[in-house]
């Protein structure tokens, strides 16, 4: 089978075609193709029949929408089969062998409370890159590997205690074969002790993380137990090093606010929003009030297969169930490459519903050559060549209740670099 019959094949085989159907580029190819097999001496019968095949196809392609060349094409499949049994194989490792592309991403499990202990998350990491000419999971580990600047930092789970308290923290630190700090998983951990402060990490980009964090505390007026709840944004070296004492103010640690962020393009987000500020530990909720000029409290999430900001609102913080917590807000702005680099989406995200209904997240390489469709059960790979190929190309399983909370990209040469690193630090 020629390797042009291939190519065609895969561009026109399966599925309606994309947003722009039949694109210049693949017109040009089915007329190189058609002229190319005007020029050849005549082939034997079972080449014959497979070639009035694909030129039925072609010659009719230039009359059909796209529906209607959905439709035409399935009932020609069958046919065309017969004599290209093999044609996606050399396809396929024509593909694979292109790649320019690698995927890092952070995944999160939340658990629930258990006996003695409390809700807690643990966290991994898994790069799927091309190696020996086939894209495939190339390394896994425990923790969050990000990547920042020209190093790797490890983010997970910290453990302090004194006398009265134990908090469970969000940590960091530089990435090494032998790493500075163990990394706690909390799955591991029963409390001796009350624990006041938690965290859990929402996002990790290539400078900002988000992260929730929970204070256990009292409500002033009733005496009961409460719960306070934030978010907030953070720059990677704020939680580095690791805490050495239990903070229960969580406004005057260090974050990054939503005017830090964008200066001036924030100030009329910020009067349109109206957010209240946070409430602290010991007061309650029907005591705040206080505008936040600065959007102190925000947190970055996805929301159909972009990364987008959240402000928080306390305004409305009341003690519910024993709860005091915020109510969230879009951002009418697009977040910086600073933020969230190469989130731009090759595909519609009415067009990955249509794939695969499941699908509650999505993300396409910055260089168009593969789709990673997220839903509550796996992350399933497809190839992009022009458009995206409804055929599965490999599948990682997804725990329950686990989500991605991070996703970066490496491409061309630095894709063999992050191969060897990541595999070195995630790995022992």
């Amino acid at each position: 089978m020629d390797p042009m019959d291939n190519e065609l094949k895969i561009k026109l085989a399966e599925g309606p075609l994309g947003r722009e159907g039949f694109t210049d580029g693949l017109r040009q190819r089915i007329e190189a193709r058609i002229e190319e097999e005007g020029s050849r001496p005549k082939p034997r019968k079972t080449g014959f029949v497979a070639a009035c095949a694909l030129l039925a196809v072609t010659v009719m392609l230039l009359f059909v929408d796209g529906e209607r060349l959905s439709s035409l094409l399935r009932i020609n499949q069958s046919t065309y089969d017969e004599h290209s049994q093999h044609a996606a194989a050399p396809v396929k490792e024509s593909w694979e062998a292109s790649i320019r592309s690698a995927l890092l991403l952070g995944l999160r499990t939340d658990l629930p409370a258990a006996g003695s202990q409390g809700e807690y998350s643990t966290y991994r990491t898994v790069l799927i890159a091309p190696e020996h000419n086939r894209l495939q999971k190339t390394a896994e580990g425990a923790g969050i590997l990000m990547p920042y600047k020209m190093d790797f930092w490890k983010i997970g789970g910290q453990r302090i205690a004194d006398e009265e308290k134990e908090a469970w923290t969000i940590t960091a630190s530089k990435a090494a074969a032998n790493p500075a700090f163990e990394d706690e998983q909390v799955s591991a951990l029963v409390s001796a002790k009350p624990v006041k402060l938690s965290e859990k990490l929402l996002f990790a980009g290539n400078r900002y993380i988000t992260v929730a964090q929970t204070v256990q505390s009292r409500d002033p007026a009733s005496g009961k137990a409460v719960q306070y709840e934030y978010v907030w944004v953070k720059e990677l070296l704020q939680i580095a090093p690791a805490r050495k004492e239990i903070s229960l103010t969580p406004l005057e640690e260090p974050h990054v606010s939503l005017r830090g962020l964008l200066a001036a393009y924030a100030e009329p987000i910020i009067q349109e929003l109206k957010p209240r500020l946070p409430v602290q530990p010991g007061e309650s909720g029907r005591a705040a009030g206080a505008v936040d000029l600065s959007g102190e409290s925000w947190t970055i999430v996805r929301k159909q297969g972009r990364w987008i900001a959240q402000l928080a609102d306390y305004g409305s913080a009341e003690n519910l169930d024993g709860k005091i917590g915020y109510r969230l807000k879009d951002v009418p702005m697009e977040l910086p490459a600073s933020v969230v680099s190469h989130d731009e989406l090759a595909v519609s995200w009415s067009e990955i519903k249509r794939l695969q209904p499941s699908a509650v997240d999505v993300f396409t390489s910055p260089k168009h050559d593969f789709v990673a469709v997220v839903t509550d059960r796996n992350i399933i790979i497809y190839p992009y060549i022009d458009q995206l190929i409804p055929s599965q190309l490999m599948t990682i399983p997804l725990q329950p209740n686990e989500s991605v909370v991070m996703a970066q990209w490496a491409t061309d040469r630095y894709v063999e670099s992050w191969k060897q690193q990541v595999k070195a630090f995630l790995e022992p």
